[in-house]
């Protein structure tokens, strides 16, 4: 079996990490994440599968190994659900011809609404042409699922928010976390930074209290809806991208209720990959600091002891402020367990070399590109440079802002 799973790994580009001689040995992953609709926006309806191949196509060309796709645009879907509306398919005729308008003229949710509508009329699934097309590409096929979606909640009514927000939330204002107002606790303003848009600070009160069980329940149903319908390699649990779960101040009794969710999550993932015969890999998307997860009711490391994890990626929100304890998680977290960092957004290609020269020196197995694409000229050829460690190693060290 260890010989069958090495041959794997190595057939999809994932290399055998080891820091010390007697240290285990553990894989590394250069790591693509795709927002849920960035894909959908790039050019007029009606879109056609070809449109999106060519996007995954020059993302495979520069050695990623694992494109981690998001299925939630906000807390609505991309593909046709029965746990959630997809994105296109809204009941307001009003709302349907704002759509229409909008959609052509601009790119937005709206465009995205109408090419995934486009998609589907025509008789494909849109999350589903991504899936097969990474596959085909020699990549693994991940899906990135955004634990507690809040975009635009402090403004619901409006047209771009109406597209985004679900019923299931607008339905239960009593199980969300907070009140639109509510002041951001300082935990959370120390996660967003210095660098964050404030506007970020009024959506955390809007998210769902997983100390709800309904709560809890509809995200483990629409992951198990994921992983059935999909043939991935692996889904993502994305807790940074928003990390906010309970009402603050009871996050610390709620470590075990979050814990407890992970290990239906993992049983799931277990129960649906013995059914089709193949594993289907669990990871989890953490925040910078160890002490930041237990501070809002994540608690990794335990997941993580506690085999319920293949993988973690260590993330700053939004910015890279300062460098990545990577050398403390790996003292905190199993040695065998791989321990991957991710780098957001830079304006130049300098800083992401610096920084990513730095998290492997500092022992990080692989690295995530979290919305690379929102830069303002993506440099695909410079992914073929942060992806491998010998090579950007051997880059002049400049004085990247941040990495101090």
């Amino acid at each position: 079996m260890m010989v069958s799973i090495l041959a794997c790994s190595l057939l999809l580009g994932l290399w055998p990490t080891r820091g010390r001689a007697d240290e285990p040995t553990r894989f590394g992953r250069f790591i693509y994440n795709s927002d849920a609709g960035n894909l959908f926006v790039s050019q007029p309806p009606p879109m056609k599968p070809g449109d999106l191949y060519r996007q995954i196509d020059v993302v495979a060309e520069t050695g990623v190994t694992t494109f981690a796709m998001c299925p939630n645009v906000g807390m609505v879907m991309n593909f046709p659900s029965a746990h959630a509306r997809m994105l296109g398919d809204e009941e307001d005729p009003e709302i349907r011809a704002r759509i229409e308008t909008e959609g052509v003229e601009k790119a937005g949710s709206a465009r995205a609404a109408l090419n995934l509508k486009s998609l589907r009329d025509a008789g494909h699934d849109p999350l589903g042409l991504i899936v097969e097309r990474v596959k085909q590409k020699n990549m693994e096929a991940f899906l990135s699922f955004r634990v507690n979606e809040v975009h635009g909640v402090d403004n619901p009514d409006t047209f771009s928010n109406q597209l985004i927000l679900s019923k299931f939330w607008r339905d239960h204002p009593e199980w969300h976390v907070g009140q639109l107002g509510d002041t951001l606790s300082p935990l959370h303003q120390e996660i967003m930074g210095p660098r964050t848009n404030p506007i970020v600070g009024k959506w955390f009160s809007g998210g769902l209290n997983f100390a709800i069980p309904e709560v809890r329940q509809r995200r483990l149903n629409q992951l198990r809806e994921c992983c059935e319908r999909y043939d991935i390699d692996g889904l993502e649990l994305d807790f940074q991208r928003f990390p906010v779960f309970f009402k603050y101040g009871e996050e610390a009794s709620h470590l075990p209720t979050i814990t407890s969710w992970v290990h239906e999550v993992h049983a799931m993932t277990h129960e649906v990959g013995k059914k089709r015969g193949r594993p289907i890999l669990l990871s989890a998307r953490i925040l910078a600091r160890p002490e930041q997860n237990l501070g809002v009711g994540i608690d990794p490391m335990t997941w993580a002891k506690e085999g319920l994890l293949d993988f973690v990626v260590v993330s700053h929100y939004l910015h890279n402020n300062f460098t990545l304890p990577i050398k403390e998680y790996r003292r905190l977290l199993p040695r065998d367990l791989p321990l991957y960092a991710s780098i957001e957004v830079e304006r130049n290609a300098d800083t992401y070399r610096s920084i990513a020269r730095k998290l492997y020196d500092d022992g990080a197995d692989g690295i995530l590109m979290f919305n690379f694409f929102t830069s303002r000229k993506p440099q695909y050829e410079l992914l073929k440079e942060l992806g491998n460690r010998e090579t950007i190693q051997a880059v002049v060290p400049d004085t990247a802002r941040g990495q101090n």
